[in-house]
């Protein structure tokens, strides 16, 4: 159970008249801005605060002139209910909220948007809207971040470089250096690294940082404005590959799997996509130190390599 600042609920109970149809509309709305879950026909929630309290007032108040009937209630409990079963109404509310977002967010990556700038920053404000009414942390927010950070990162690139138009790397450069990339690394973090490492440099180092608290000696990757990040349709794992110059048709199979993993925007049809976001999304729910989660990632990693060689 997730601890969180409520103590019990409030209870909205409304009856709504049949004409004017706008007033349904309006109520149906104002709930949903509010974050309120439908508890049963004409029953809405809250977790109790008084902010919410005073909402929900306005509320009843609202309908009550217009010919309805809004009655307010502060209950400690739902009596048929166990409270996780609450809370689950919430977070799968939330959830659907940012599955929708995720989706106009990789809407964005798939098209040539003379305004992405613009449309990046309406949905960061949509972005913030949930977060408001996310009172017990839907998981689904994470997925919504990742979908956001491969859009800043195309915005921070720009498209006008092709992809696998860069010079190859200097591979004898890249020994024995540390490298950085943003925290909590999911699918294209944990896959560059693990190339990196593999790969490139079997000394490697890695950090987690911000963009703006990079190491001066520290080779960044996969953050936004970068050398070795996204560019054009390709994610962070495809731009070392073909920076690189590594020739390995497992490699390739890899390579396809992160990028519908990492930006779902069904450009490889990889069904394995679906399994490895799942995996570290729980690597990163049960682990709370990155250099840990990322020690399992590259395991897992590993293991994916040496399947994949098996079947081709």
């Amino acid at each position: 159970m997730v601890q969180h600042m409520f103590q019990g609920w409030i209870l909205l109970l409304l009856s709504l008249p049949p004409r004017p149809s706008s007033l349904r509309v309006r109520a149906w709305r104002r709930l949903r801005v509010l974050g309120a879950v439908p508890l049963k026909n004409g029953a809405y929630l809250l977790p109790h605060s008084a902010e919410h309290y005073e909402q929900f007032q306005w509320l009843a108040q609202e309908i009550q002139r217009d010919g309805g009937d809004g009655t307010l209630l502060r209950v400690e409990r739902v009596e048929n209910m166990p409270e996780a079963d609450v809370v689950r109404l919430f977070r799968d509310a939330r959830n659907q909220d940012y599955a929708e977002l995720a989706d106009r967010y990789r809407k964005l990556l798939k098209g040539r948007r003379p305004r992405l700038t613009d449309d990046l920053a309406r949905l960061t404000r949509d972005m913030d809207r949930i977060g408001d009414i996310d009172f017990f942390e839907a998981s689904g927010r994470g997925e919504a971040e990742r979908a956001r950070e491969a859009v800043e990162q195309r915005v921070a690139t720009g498209r006008a470089r092709p992809a696998g138009a860069a010079p190859p790397l200097d591979l004898d450069a890249l020994k024995a250096r540390r490298w950085v990339t943003r925290p909590r690394p999911h699918v294209d973090r944990v896959a560059s690294a693990w190339l990196i490492k593999r790969f490139v440099d079997p000394e490697a180092e890695f950090l987690f940082a911000a963009p703006d608290q990079v190491p001066g000696d520290a080779i960044p990757f996969d953050m936004a404005g970068v050398d070795l990040g996204h560019h054009g349709d390709d994610c962070t794992f495809e731009t070392l590959l073909r920076r690189t110059g590594l020739r390995d048709r497992t490699l390739g199979v890899l390579a396809e799997i992160v990028h519908e993993a990492d930006l779902k925007d069904q450009k490889f049809a990889r069904d394995e996509a679906r399994g490895i976001d799942l995996v570290l999304r729980g690597l990163l729910g049960a682990i709370k130190d990155d250099h840990e989660a990322l020690a399992h990632g590259l395991i897992l990693f590993d293991g994916l390599y040496s399947t994949i060689g098996d079947r081709a």
